[in-house]
This record gives structure tokens, sequence and C-alpha cells, in this order.
């Protein structure tokens, strides 16, 4: 059965800063046939982000019921993590209507008796994307034997765009004829990829051991495999999540990804890798491969001219990867040297 999906969205769309919606849009396109925005409603999802096509925006669930959905993502961005009362009569329609549920929050709904009740009588389903009943185990060091050459794409800072730099380095790797996959660690890289568990809903012990235990897996299968970071080590709230993905990827090479601002580029971005290359003093001595840059606040006739500079200033190729992949990374990449 092919998804189609609705996404709810907990604040209204913007550019950038709606990350997992903007994710899903990037990369789910063929499978989201609406969002629901109140703010945006009438509008489509180009005209506000200026990408997406003509997936539209609607206020309520109910404007999206003659398309046919299938599923309704909820919970997202919710950082508080409970399911919030105004959204029952939404979900109670849905699953009226044979919707199924992509419950992105913390708490589990199909605890929930009433929405258990109403989804059996339906016949549809409720997806707790955060809960897996997958055997964890804790780490055990086995990654240090892991012969695929191990590329971990982690954050300098919000709003870096992390997943969207594994996807198109995935891409350009294949297109050069090597073998490569990747491991998910977020939400959206569950719904993208179809498997993988959010590294942020785990218990804390056990997130450095699901990164090792995917990589031991993988390993011999692909000559390389990406590893998606989560956080940073200046957020406060997923500064440990980052350091348990590192410590389990144990990588060979880091891509940095950092948020490009609209002013002092070059040396805003230059600030930001040199904090993260302390930040990798801390943990085996990896190489900085290079740095991924989300350029959405600057002007787009000076984008080119500022990866370049930065490109010079830090000594590895400086790229947006939702542009392309220079030449120059994947002959980077070829040649890199196992150190773990």
């Amino acid at each position: 059965m092919k998804r189609r999906i609705v996404v709810h969205t907990e604040s209204p769309l913007k550019p950038i800063y709606s990350r997992v919606e903007i994710e899903l849009i990037h990369y789910l396109s063929d499978e989201i046939i609406g969002i629901i925005d109140p703010v945006h409603s009438g509008r489509n999802v180009q005209d506000v982000l200026g990408f997406g096509g003509d997936i539209p925006i609607a206020a309520t669930l109910d404007e999206f019921l003659t398309s046919k959905p299938n599923f309704l993502l909820i919970g997202q961005s919710a950082y508080k993590g409970n399911f919030p009362m105004e959204w029952y009569p939404m979900v109670i329609k849905a699953l009226q209507m044979r919707i199924n549920i992509l419950n992105a929050l913390h708490q589990p709904l199909n605890t929930l008796a009433e929405f258990e009740l109403l989804a059996t009588k339906y016949k549809a389903k409720i997806y707790d994307l955060r809960s897996s009943d997958a055997d964890i185990l804790k780490y055990r060091k086995m990654v240090e034997n892991v012969q695929s050459k191990k590329i971990l794409v982690a954050a300098a800072g919000d709003n870096a765009q992390e997943l969207t730099t594994v996807v198109e380095l995935i891409r350009a790797i294949h297109k050069a004829g090597i073998s490569a996959d990747w491991v998910p660690t977020s939400l959206s890289a569950r719904l993208i990829k179809g498997k993988g568990i959010i590294a942020e809903s785990m218990v804390a012990n056990l997130i450095s051991g699901y990164v090792e235990t995917e990589l031991v897996d993988l390993d011999q299968k692909f000559e390389y495999v990406l590893i998606e970071g989560q956080g940073h080590m200046n957020d406060p709230v997923r500064s440990g999540v980052f350091s348990s993905i590192f410590h389990g990827a144990n990588p060979d090479t880091v891509v940095a990804c950092v948020l490009a601002p609209a002013k002092d580029s070059v040396e805003k971005i230059y600030e930001a890798v040199r904090a993260f290359q302390k930040t990798i003093n801390y943990f085996p001595s990896a190489s900085m491969l290079a740095v991924s840059v989300n350029t959405g606040l600057l002007n787009p006739k000076e984008i080119d001219a500022i990866l370049n500079k930065a490109s010079v200033s830090l000594g590895v190729p400086v790229f947006d990867p939702r542009s392309s992949v220079p030449d120059a990374l994947i002959k980077a990449i070829k040649n890199i040297s196992k150190i773990n």
C-alpha cells in the first residue's frame, strides 16, 4: 500500500526552521498529499517554502478527506511530547475514516484506550514511531573491528541539515560507482528509509550500542557507511545524543554541518567548524573530511563565492548538499584511510 500522508504541523511552516517538514517534503514528496497548517491555509508548499511543488496546505484534516489519505503524521516537532487535548477530534476523525496514525510524540497513543478501541473498530493502525521492539545491545567496542569506512555526518550548530547531507552524499557516492549505506538516527530518517530508531528517544546508555550494532551489521556489505548525527555539543537538549552517536560510530572521518548566517558568513562558518574540531578532540582521532553548509539564509548570488572562500580558509571541500556534491569531495572519500 503506497502511503498517502497528511502532515499536521504544530507551528506554521517556515523555510529552514521547519526542519522535519522540510526533510520529508524533500524526500517523500511523492507520498505527502497535504499539510495541515491553518496560518498558510489555501496556499501550497512551493509558495511558502520556495520548493516542494503544489502540495496543498489546509486548515483541517477534513479538507483532505476527498484526496483519500491513508496516514496522518502528528507530533513531529512537539518537544513537550504529550498528546494535546485539542488534537483529539482530529485523531478520532482520522481513525473513523480508517486513516492510520504516524505518531511522533514521545507519548505512545496505543496506550490510550479510546484510540485503541477506535483503531480496532475501524481497522486502522497507530504507529508509535518513537517506540521500538528491537533488541538493542549496549556498546561492546565491536565497532573498532568494523572494516567498512565510517563517515559521521554531524552538526556544529542548529538547523545544519545532517539528514540532507547524508542522503545527498549517498546519492553522489552511488553515482560514482561506490557501494555505501547509512545508519538512520532521526524521525525523518525513519520515515524516509523505512527503518531505524530515533536516537533522541532511546534510553541514553543504549544509543552508542544501537549505532555500533548497525555498523557491525553493515560491515563488509558496503565499502562506506555514513552515520546520521543528531544534536551538537552546544545543544542543551541533545548534546548527550550527539556524544553517544559519536562514540558508537567511532568514525574514520567526519563531515561537519553548519548553517551559514546572513551576515559575516565565512567568518561564522569558520568559527563554528573550529569549535567543532575542538569537540572532535574529545573523541577518537577522526579527521575532518568536509563541511556541509545550509545556505538558506544567503543571497543566492553570493553562495558560490562564500563556499569557495570558506573552503580555502578551512582547507577542505565546503559545499551545499542541496546544490551539488563537489568532485573534490568524492575524490577525498575515495582516499579515506581506516584509522579505527
